[in-house]
């Protein structure tokens, strides 16, 4: 029921949440990867194409925050 209340937001929404082209998470559905990972899912309803905000919230939380540059490129413990 919790569904519900998680708001569908269209490609142009999505896009702008994650800071990127609508036309960059078009693509993404269709090579199955953005920023090196799996895309994220997607509702697809007729030629509507809808995305949870949840959904989108769990996918931007996957990736660490840095303070600077330079973290990222230390090697995984």
């Amino acid at each position: 029921n919790h569904k519900l209340q998680d708001p569908l937001l269209n490609t142009f929404d999505a896009s702008t949440l994650l800071a990127i082209e609508p036309t960059t998470l078009k693509q993404s559905r269709h090579t199955g990867e953005l920023f090196n990972r799996p895309t994220p899912k997607f509702l697809k309803m007729g030629r509507t194409v809808r995305y949870r905000l949840s959904t989108l919230q769990n996918y931007v939380a996957q990736f660490p925050e840095l303070t600077n540059t330079s973290e990222g490129n230390e090697p995984a413990s």
